[in-house]
């Protein structure tokens, strides 16, 4: 039998007296044996002047209490016990503590001292929690956003799907677990797809623009990104698609009403002043093919005669975003002019600006209105002669001639032809004819028919 003493546990226990974590002995549940520096520190004591003082020497009453309560335990049932508690420092700061407390046997199996360990678990605790409410917010995020989410593992099997991405492919939360990455694409293009999301894994392109399908077979219009992260402890990868849907709706709807409106509306590049589109009207009034507009600039084109006003317009549009019925003149390719109000405003997409123009043509209006206005002006001309024809004409009794407005007497016809429109064809009245050329009449009447 070997018959060396036992060694007291102290001593062994000394070794870790400049260690950063706490440790103590108990000689029974309330009282201390030993303790390193650190715990010593953690209370604002030195180490020798702690040994022999019992747990209400150090903790508040009932913080001793429940303290003595677990250290009974640890004794009665020889078991080691691990707990986490907030105790108090010596400045008045409380610490989260992870404290073991395991049993230390004598040669008889009955417990001699407890050895405790307590670990600083604050500041992991408190990044724990962080970690936990990051994990619900981004949850509590996917979960209502419209876009759909999926996480999968490096093979591509996916282990959550959040709701948008159920409703919309008509998935279950139990058929998720059999469906991967690529099955979330049409047949057609699953090829296509597994060569994009390997240059995606590799780094070599950031997003998938092939579209997704239903259980039900039906196409849902996609842009796909993809990145790798932790989920549930393992390398995964993530997956965001957002639903273009509306947006190609938008789109149709756009273009419907761009193409086919009555107006001229063209699309521009702001920072290089080329055309990007034109439509249907903007061609068949200006004569031009898209392949003659396209790419080019309305300089290039010489659609502005007057080129400073168009210079303002353009200045206009570039410092408040857009205008609305202000009226230029443009020259079709056949050189024909043509008075437009135009309307526009700057819009972007995928990170550029436009100008987005529509002109009205008013060329036909214009016209009648000038022509209104000449028809107008040839009334007023007529009023103002008719005017003067009103009132008191001055009229001799006898030879019939006018005074005008200078005193002068004028005859009849050459007053009127000078003060309106009319002009004087001479002839001779019945009455006149007769007392002018009455014997001639007579004389004619008398002469006998020839041949008689």
């Amino acid at each position: 039998m070997n018959s060396t003493p036992r060694r007291d546990p102290r001593e062994a226990f000394m070794v870790l007296d400049h260690l950063t974590v706490q440790v103590w002995l108990l000689d029974d549940a309330d009282t201390y044996a030993w303790v390193n520096e650190t715990f010593a520190a953690f209370h604002g004591r030195r180490p020798e002047d702690m040994e022999g003082l019992r747990l209400t020497d150090l903790l508040p009453a009932e913080v001793a209490e429940a303290a003595r309560l677990s250290n009974q335990g640890v004794v009665d049932s020889a078991r080691p016990l691990t707990m986490e508690s907030w105790v108090e420092d010596h400045r008045g700061t409380h610490r989260l503590l992870s404290i073991t407390k395991t049993p230390h046997l004598g040669a008889d199996g009955r417990v001699e001292k407890v050895v405790c360990v307590a670990v600083d678990v604050t500041e992991q605790r408190a990044a724990e929690a962080r970690l936990a409410q990051g994990e619900e917010n981004f949850r509590s995020l996917v979960e209502s956003i419209e876009d759909l989410v999926v996480i999968a593992d490096e093979e591509g099997r996916l282990l959550y799907a959040n709701p948008a991405t159920l409703r919309k492919l008509e998935y279950t939360e139990e058929s998720v677990q059999d469906i991967s990455l690529l099955d979330m694409h049409p047949s057609w293009v699953r090829a296509e797809a597994r060569a994009i999301v390997a240059e995606m894994f590799a780094g070599r392109r950031d997003s998938c623009p092939l579209p997704l399908i239903s259980r039900s077979g039906a196409l849902l219009p996609a842009e796909t990104r993809v990145w790798f992260g932790t989920w549930n402890g393992r390398r995964s990868v993530f997956g965001l698609s957002r639903d273009l849907s509306r947006e190609q709706e938008t789109r149709q709807r756009f273009e419907k009403l761009f193409r086919h409106n009555p107006a001229l509306m063209a699309i521009s590049d702001v920072e290089s002043g080329r055309f990007t589109d034109v439509n249907h009207t903007w061609l068949r009034v200006m004569g031009y093919t898209s392949e003659e507009v396209l790419g080019r600039t309305s300089g290039e084109l010489d659609l502005f005669p007057m080129t400073e006003e168009k210079n303002r317009v353009t200045q206009l549009l570039q410092t408040y975003g857009r205008l609305e019925e202000v009226e230029l003149v443009v020259r079709d390719k056949a050189g024909r002019l043509h008075t437009g109000l135009f309307s526009g405003e700057i819009v972007e997409s995928q990170g550029k600006r436009f100008f987005l123009t529509l002109m009205v043509d008013i060329t036909e209006r214009r016209r009648l209105e000038d022509e209104r206005e000449l028809v107008i002006q040839e009334l007023r001309s007529a009023l103002e002669q008719i005017k003067t024809l009103r009132g008191i004409v001055p009229i001799c009794a006898k030879c019939k001639k006018i005074r005008d407005d200078r005193g002068y007497w004028q005859q009849v016809e050459a007053y009127i032809t000078q003060h309106t429109a009319a002009h004087f064809s001479h002839g001779l009245c019945p009455c006149c004819a007769e007392e002018l050329y009455d014997d001639l009449a007579k004389d004619v009447d008398a002469t006998p028919p020839a041949g008689n």
